[in-house]
């Protein structure tokens, strides 16, 4: 089986085919990781000085969840 190459770039295989264009879709999820653990720090440092700690962890831990949920339906659904 041979291998199909771009004709402008040297030794560059095409491998894996995208719909999108741009930047690749795996640095997009591991962007979208790295802002929802950004996230879920600023979270963890303002919200137990707003209520009580306990809940306030429990709060964030749940906001990191719901926010790496839409980043991860947002990347699959709408970017590729």
């Amino acid at each position: 089986m041979k291998k199909e190459t771009n004709k402008g770039r040297k030794g560059t295989d095409i491998d894996m085919k995208t719909a999108t264009l741009g930047m690749d879709p795996r640095i997009k999820d591991i962007l979208a990781a790295v802002v929802s653990f950004m996230l879920f720090l600023v979270f963890l440092l303002i919200i137990p000085a707003l209520i009580q700690p306990g809940i306030a962890y429990l709060v964030a831990v749940t906001g990191f969840i719901i926010v790496m949920s839409a980043a991860g339906y947002w990347t699959i659904e709408k970017i590729r």
